[in-house]
């Protein structure tokens, strides 16, 4: 399936982090903007006849602080950074059980829950907004996300250089390519 340029996609690096203290001192110092705390389960599914992992997709339905949405990832552009399409749409308070016994009876399976806290930031960068996030994952440790929204293949340039950016100006350098379902489905 290739990647729909109407539609926006995100574009993200992921930084293992060894002293999470340092790195918020680090974006404060930025003047990034604290936007708030969000306690996050996302629970991934597995396709009843295609390996996701083998297509690069997502499935899954994140609640934040309880409030649920489904999303569906798709596979990633080539290139040093997550670029890929994303489509994110919010779900009725109540209705998680539901949808998994729909998915249920389809024949999707839960793959995995993934639970982690996250301290989200924004920072402007001239008329663009990058978000950063301080994730502690459950069972995998720190982490840091920069990520920006691209509208149009004429952007992704532009949020590459702006990430890589931020990650200087931070001081990070441990990239983490693999998604936390996968550092966790890896584990065992």
């Amino acid at each position: 399936m290739q990647p729909d340029y109407d539609s926006p996609m995100e574009a993200e690096c992921k930084y293992r982090v060894d002293n999470i203290d340092e790195t918020r001192r680090a974006i404060v110092e930025l003047k990034a903007n604290f936007i708030g705390h969000e306690q996050h389960c996302d629970t991934y599914l597995r396709h009843p006849s295609r390996n996701f992992r083998d297509t690069d997709e997502a499935l899954r339905i994140r609640e934040i602080d309880g409030k649920p949405f489904v999303t569906y990832k798709g596979p990633r552009l080539a290139g040093p950074m997550k670029i890929r399409p994303e489509i994110e749409l919010p779900l009725a308070s109540n209705t998680v059980d539901d949808w998994l016994k729909i998915w249920g009876h389809l024949g999707f399976s839960i793959a995995l829950a993934v639970r982690k806290s996250r301290d989200v930031y924004q920072l402007a960068i001239q008329t663009r907004s990058v978000t950063i996030t301080l994730d502690h994952v459950e069972s995998l440790g720190d982490f840091v996300e920069i990520e920006r929204i691209v509208r149009n293949q004429e952007e992704i340039e532009s949020a590459q250089r702006d990430i890589q950016e931020v990650a200087k100006r931070l001081r990070l350098s441990k990239i983490e390519s693999r998604s936390y379902l996968g550092m966790l489905l890896e584990r065992g």
